[in-house]
């Protein structure tokens, strides 16, 4: 077998093997900050997925509710928290009747302590199907017909398929379909008709310990659809002139609250990635000068016996970009381990609108943080790489003798 040929690149890979501690450490360094810059990119685009998601199909202009329930309705579309406030359903007929009001519905929320399907409290949602336009734009793909006195529709994450039964305040119901993944509370609820529900509340008077409600004349929300040419905020001083026990959300406010929120969690992000960036090529510029000072002998002999300063640069960047590529490839491979598998998990802990972004999202995030973690290799050994370009043989062997 002959002898292989020691090139520049097998020669840096030599030199990692041999000295497998210092590989070791600098490749944890990277892959730490590979983790944190993929990790915290794949967050971010999730979350402005989300947000994006809930704003596209949430339908409504404004969004009308009891005085003070402005905190339970944020829990209920973004957290999917149990929430049960009421009003009377007068209110529904009036507000759909304004001038300037293109499409008014409701919703009715339960707040379900126990359910068999569920490892936690669920929020149950009854609505109206003949004036709904919230609900059924995520039912496009999962449900073909009405749904039926009796019949609810699940959750994404909610542990029941189309054709299951769920039980409720001692009474079974069945699963009609599914809804697709939303990124929102609406992922951990339960859907069924405003006749269905309030069948629920009379059950729970009957049944649960706290009854969700006594009266077959309640609401929770009314969401209103503004026609384009209508000013939305005289709208909301009429409703709110007019009723003195109900307030009214604006959709885009809601919205912008929640990208408020999605921006300090995103800032926080950018500036943890920026430090550790910064810290990880002062860790690694330092780690790499010393060696450089290391291994002074090393290179001289090298140059001595014919390698010129060119190939003696090439080795240090080698070795730097090789070390680099391991430590992203670590780091990413770990972060795909969690998110992508415990995404569910993620989403429900975020409390904020959550949704996995598309391949192409993926690819894109993903070669951007490859393209900056590997980055730190070259950088990092720079000095270290011009020192040796200036570096005269002779005097580094006369050095060591």
């Amino acid at each position: 077998m002959g002898a292989k040929r020691l090139n520049v690149p097998r020669l840096a890979f030599l030199n990692i093997v041999h000295r497998p501690v210092r590989a070791i450490g600098l490749i944890v360094i990277v892959a730490a900050f590979a983790f944190v810059i993929f990790g915290g990119n794949m967050l971010n685009t999730s979350l402005k997925t989300g947000i994006d998601n809930m704003a596209d199909r949430l339908g409504a202009d404004l969004m009308v509710i009891p005085k003070g329930a402005d905190q339970n309705l944020e829990n209920s579309l973004l957290r999917s928290e149990p929430s049960t406030f009421y009003m009377e359903d007068n209110i529904v007929c009036r507000l759909a009747l304004m001038d300037g009001v293109e499409k008014a519905s409701y919703q009715l929320f339960i707040a379900s302590l126990d359910a068999a399907c569920c490892t936690e409290p669920v929020q149950l949602i009854g609505y109206d199907p003949e004036t709904d336009f919230i609900i059924k734009p995520w039912m496009v793909n999962s449900m073909t017909g009405e749904l039926s006195f009796g019949d609810v529709v699940v959750g994404n994450l909610v542990l029941a398929e189309p054709g299951d039964e769920v039980t409720f305040f001692g009474q079974p119901f069945k699963v009609a379909a599914k809804l697709d993944k939303t990124g929102m509370g609406f992922d951990s609820s339960i859907f069924m008709t405003a006749d269905t529900a309030q069948h629920m509340i009379d059950l729970s008077g009957e049944r649960a310990v706290h009854p969700a409600g006594d009266s077959q004349d309640l609401i929770s929300a009314v969401f209103l659809k503004i026609k384009n040419d209508t000013d939305l905020h005289q709208i909301v001083d009429q409703i709110t002139k007019s009723y003195e026990n109900v307030e009214v959300v604006i959709s885009d406010d809601f919205m912008s609250n929640i990208s408020n929120k999605l921006n300090k969690t995103s800032g926080i992000t950018y500036v943890v990635a920026i430090f550790l960036w910064i810290a990880a090529i002062l860790v690694l510029l330092f780690v790499f000068s010393i060696t450089f000072n290391e291994r002074k002998r090393e290179f001289a002999l090298l140059a001595a016996l014919g390698a010129d300063r060119k190939r003696l640069t090439g080795i240090i960047m080698c070795e730097s970009l090789m070390i680099a590529a391991a430590g992203t490839i670590c780091g990413i491979f770990i972060t795909g381990l969690i998110l992508f598998p415990f995404q569910t998990l993620i989403s429900v802990s975020m409390e904020l609108p959550y949704l996995m972004p598309d391949f192409m999202s993926i690819i894109k995030n993903l070669f951007v943080s490859v393209v900056i973690s590997i980055s730190m290799g070259p950088i990092a050994c720079f000095y270290s790489a011009m020192r040796m370009s200036k570096t005269d043989t002779y005097f580094i062997l006369r050095e060591n003798e």
